[in-house]
């Protein structure tokens, strides 16, 4: 295959604003495969082993360590992951291979640059009928789209609407211009870095894929207490002694700090010495969100604070622990603590954007 360009692979994500095109196509009703099948499924896609994908470092890659055990060798997840999973594996498909569901991809693309005086210009780039050959085999990179879908998904579907079933649920989401949007910006900024990332972040500027009004789609109207916190409160009966939770998160952040250049975190994060499991719980949450996002182009601002300090994810952390603490306790509705995280996560977004005055 040769080296796709920006240019080409956003004419080829155009597919994910064509929802009609997407709705028509997609089947009208799906079964809801179990995750070990779905698991199978998307090694075939990309053409890796079968096995590939049941490795838990690898399932982890894909919906979250704290969304799945292992039973007997086997994942396990809850109903409602299950649904989330299965139409994200339905969507993954359709835009790795969308001649899958009978969706053709066709076009070219002029060339990115103009020819020399004397010579003729490059050749017009054919678009690709598939991603397949770009994922092909590449297992990191296909878990680190399909997480970033997963989460999306997650974070808007309603308990409700994901028992109406997998294609019903993709439908929903694909309905909206925002949700289009927000899956078509995620992917390019996934995939586009791969291609060329030195010249990505221009390019998304220049066809306005970056900036707070794709925050606001991103961000807002999304639940992040099911999303992030439940599943947390019920990973663990039991949490270990102050000292070693302190332990766990802080090398948690470190590690995720680094990816940034950030620098170790020496003060100290719990304040109480007690054990409060509501408190860490919060914690753990709230980075896994962080976590989450920095799949997205959010990911601009988040690199550009922990450049300029490691402690600022810390703090961001903490102020979005405490409104899942008080969520739990009863002190904020969801909607209020959902609504209070969107605010802090768009605020951090202005603070910390690529052109704006660190403070």
């Amino acid at each position: 295959m040769a080296p796709m360009s920006l240019k080409a692979l956003l004419t080829y994500l155009r597919l994910l604003e064509n929802a009609s095109e997407l709705k028509r196509k997609l089947q009208a009703s799906a079964g809801l495969r179990t995750i070990k099948e779905g698991l199978y499924e998307i090694g075939r896609l990309v053409d890796m082993d079968e096995a590939a994908f049941k490795d838990p470092q690898a399932i982890a890659a894909l919906v979250g360590a704290q969304r799945f055990v292992m039973m007997w060798g086997e994942p396990s997840v809850s109903e409602h992951v299950a649904r989330v999973f299965d139409s994200t594996k339905v969507l993954l498909t359709a835009l790795v291979d969308p001649g899958r569901f009978g969706i053709a991809i066709s076009g070219q693309v002029g060339p990115t640059s103009g020819g020399v005086l004397g010579q003729s210009s490059p050749a017009p780039e054919t678009v690709p009928d598939s991603l397949k050959p770009m994922l092909s085999g590449n297992t990191v990179l296909t878990g680190r789209l399909f997480r970033a879908l997963f989460e999306h998904v997650l974070g808007f579907a309603s308990k409700g609407g994901a028992q109406q079933g997998t294609v019903w649920l993709v439908n929903e989401l694909l309905g909206t211009r925002e949700h289009s949007r927000s899956f078509l910006t995620t992917a390019l900024f996934i995939l586009g870095a791969e291609l060329d990332r030195d010249h990505l972040i221009p390019f998304m500027a220049e066809h306005e894929l970056v900036g707070m009004q794709i925050f606001e789609h991103l961000l807002q109207n999304r639940d992040y207490c099911d999303a992030f916190y439940v599943f947390r409160r019920l990973e663990r009966a039991f949490i270990g002694s102050p000292a070693e939770e302190e332990s766990r998160f802080r090398n948690r952040m470190d590690r995720f700090n680094a990816q940034f250049g950030g620098k170790s975190y020496a003060a100290k994060i719990f304040e109480a010495d007690e054990q409060d499991k509501a408190r860490v719980d919060a914690y753990f949450s709230a980075a896994d969100l962080l976590e989450a996002l920095a799949l997205t182009p959010w990911c601009l601002s988040l690199s550009h604070a922990i450049s300029a300090a490691s402690s600022n994810s810390i703090r961001s952390v903490k102020i979005i622990a405490r409104h899942f603490e008080r969520f739990a306790g009863g002190e904020e509705t969801k909607e209020q603590a959902n609504q209070e995280i969107a605010d802090h996560l768009l605020a951090f977004s202005r603070q910390f954007s690529a052109d704006g005055k660190l403070v």
